[in-house]
């Protein structure tokens, strides 16, 4: 019987088949950390969320803190200039974030799509719209909160307390309602002017007992600077930003970062930057007539003329945080806001009836006492006569 035949061996001087070229790799998408809302704790998994009272992100389940990763500051105090901006119509970096629009108020407001409580922050109306993704501008800065919730509840009292003419029983409403932390976008705007003016200077002159103004004609010019007048970029709130919540401690200002943002609610910028900059004119212009009427002098001034050159004309957008809640008192829901930052305090006054007429019964007595003691201290003087006695 034969050997069955070798295997057949393969010529090792034969010519390889190409190998077929790999498909190229996909590419995988970039997390723009601009983009990141939800971060997990590196112990447990569960949810970080910034806790103002430690400045650091703190974890909701095993409370192990975390530090908020340090990126240059310098960015978020940084000028841009406005005229180059608006005539060079680049727009400025947006990113798409879940959102739910108020009808009410005019608020646009970043929600969770499995957020069960539909109630808008600002105003407390239930909304009903759909959760949307829209285009929010990224801020170049923010001012982190340095209060936490259980501070803003006690200035919450303390304002309360302080308000006599409130009815009793007001605060216990009060604390058992929560807060709302939200970030508010803001522009804040800088320029230099030059005003050339024309008017009146008016001083009074006297002749005997009649007292007349003599007006004469003038003309100068003032130059001013004005630095970071803050303007909201949201309808909601506009009028505690012009006013009641500030000062607000910009030199703190941190660069953005979504991790300052984790556990609160952020605010879409409703007013654009060339809206902005023309109501912060409004309260320029203002400020430009003081400084006339302080040049012209004298007892009265009129301003006829004021032509106002504005120069060098920059902006920042920035993030200041606002704990908002709503109260209820009969059948009216209060609003109070408090800055973040330095725990000041806004908000809507009750009044109550029955402490209105109380003061007001307690001034006129006041008032009707004061009367008879100065009548008494003034009056005709009476002891000369208290020893006369008539003849029978």
């Amino acid at each position: 019987m034969g050997h069955p035949p070798p295997p057949p061996r393969k010529n090792p001087w034969a010519r390889k088949k190409p190998r077929a070229p790999k498909p190229p790799a996909k590419k995988q998408a970039v997390e723009n950390p601009r983009d990141k809302r939800d971060f997990s704790c590196p112990n447990c998994g569960a949810d970080l969320r910034f806790d103002p009272a430690v400045s650091m992100m703190k974890c909701t389940h095993c409370e192990a803190e975390v530090e908020v990763p340090h990126v240059d500051d310098a960015a978020a105090h940084e000028e841009v200039g406005l005229r180059d901006r608006l005539a060079s119509g680049v727009k400025m970096e947006t990113v798409e974030i879940a959102s739910l629009n108020c009808s009410t108020c005019g608020a646009s407001v970043e929600f969770d799509p499995d957020e069960h409580s539909r109630l808008c922050p600002f105003c407390d109306s239930a909304i009903v719209a759909d959760v949307t993704m829209q285009r929010s501008i990224v801020p170049q800065g923010l001012l982190p909160f340095a209060i936490e919730e259980k501070e803003a509840h006690a200035h919450m009292g303390d304002w309360l307390h302080a308000r006599w003419f409130a009815p009793n029983g007001i605060r216990h409403n009060a604390a058992s309602e929560s807060f709302n932390g939200v970030y508010v976008p803001t522009w804040t705007y800088d320029a230099y002017t030059a005003t050339a003016y024309t008017g009146k200077r008016g001083r009074r002159v006297r002749s005997g007992k009649t007292t007349t103004m003599r007006w004469t004609r003038v003309s100068g010019a003032v130059t001013g600077s004005f630095d970071d007048i803050l303007v909201s970029g949201s309808q909601s709130v506009s009028v505690e930003f012009k006013d009641a919540l500030a000062p607000w401690p910009l030199h703190a200002l941190e660069t953005y970062q979504t991790e300052f943002l984790a556990g609160f609610r952020a605010e879409n910028h409703t007013i654009d930057l060339e809206e902005g900059y023309a109501e912060s004119q409004i309260f320029m212009r203002a400020k430009i007539r003081d400084w006339i009427k302080a040049d012209i002098g004298g007892d009265a001034q009129i301003i006829t003329s004021a032509d106002t050159r504005f120069s060098d004309e920059t902006f920042k957008h920035v993030l200041l945080p606002v704990w908002i809640t709503h109260y209820t008192l009969g059948n009216r829901r209060y609003r109070m806001s408090i800055n973040g930052q330095t725990g000041k305090v806004f908000g809507q006054r009750p009044f109550s009836n029955l402490k209105l007429a109380a003061g007001a019964l307690a001034g006129f007595l006041a008032l009707a006492l004061l009367g008879g003691m100065l009548s008494a201290s003034f009056g005709p003087d009476m002891r000369p006569y208290q020893n006369i006695r008539l003849s029978p």
